[in-house]
C-alpha cells in the first residue's frame, strides 16, 4: 500500500485526473474517480480512499491498492475499444487457472441457471449490453478501464459457460494480475448485488 501511495503522489494531481478520466476536488487535493457503480474519493494529502456518501463497504485494501494502480497506469493508454481475452496479456497463460476460478468459475455457478439475475445486476452497476453470448455486458470498472461479461446459456448437452473480456489496452495500464483482481472484484460485487 505505502509503495503504491508513493508512486501515485509523486505525479501531480493534475496529470492524474487527466490521465484516469478522474475528478479534482477541493484544491486538487482530492480525486473523485468511478469504480464500478460508485465513486470514490482519493485523498492525496490524507493517503486515504473513501466511497462518496459514505458507503465503505466492499472497499478492500485490495481494491484500494487496485485504485492506486490504476491512476498510476491510466495515463499510459487509451481504450482501444476493441476486446481481448485475459490469455492474450503478458503472463495470462501462467495465471488463468487462478483467473477462471475466481472470476469466471462463480459466474457460471451463480448465474448459470439464473441468466436473468444476471441481467438484473448488470443494469444496478450501469452496464451496456454488448452482442456476445446469451446475456452479455460491459461494465466501466474504471473509466478507462471496461471489463466485458458474457454467459452462454447451456441446454441438456452442454453446460452453461462465461467469459470475463478486456479492453485490448488494459495490460498497458494496469499490470496482468491487477486485471485478474479487477475482474475477481466486478464479479463479486455482481454476486453481493444479486443476493440484495
Amino acid at each position: 500500500m505505502e509503495s503504491a501511495w508513493n508512486e501515485v503522489c509523486s505525479s501531480a494531481p493534475e496529470a492524474l485526473a487527466k490521465g484516469a478520466g478522474a475528478k479534482l476536488l477541493q484544491g486538487g487535493s482530492i480525486l473523485r474517480l468511478e469504480v464500478m457503480d460508485r465513486e470514490c474519493d482519493i485523498d492525496l494529502f490524507r493517503r486515504e480512499i473513501k466511497c462518496a456518501g459514505g458507503d465503505q463497504e466492499g472497499l478492500s485494501p485490495r481494491l484500494q491498492i487496485l485504485i492506486l494502480r490504476y491512476l498510476a497506469g491510466a495515463g499510459k493508454a487509451e481504450v482501444a475499444n476493441e476486446i481481448a481475452t485475459f490469455r492474450e496479456f503478458e503472463s495470462g497463460d501462467l495465471y488463468y487457472s487462478v483467473f477462471k476460478s475466481r472470476a469466471i468459475d462463480p459466474i457460471v455457478k451463480t448465474f448459470g441457471t439464473a441468466h436473468k439475475d444476471l441481467r438484473r445486476v448488470g443494469e444496478t452497476v450501469g452496464a451496456e449490453p454488448v452482442k456476445m453470448g446469451s446475456v452479455g455486458f460491459k461494465v466501466r470498472f474504471f473509466p478507462k478501464l471496461p471489463i466485458v461479461v458474457v454467459l452462454w446459456l447451456g441446454d441438456e448437452e452442454v453446460p452453461p459457460s462465461a467469459n470475463v473480456l478486456f479492453d485490448a489496452n488494459a495490460g498497458k495500464i494496469l499490470p496482468t494480475e491487477g486485471l485478474s483482481i479487477a475482474a475477481e472484484v466486478l464479479v463479486h460485487r455482481l454476486i453481493d448485488l444479486s443476493r440484495q
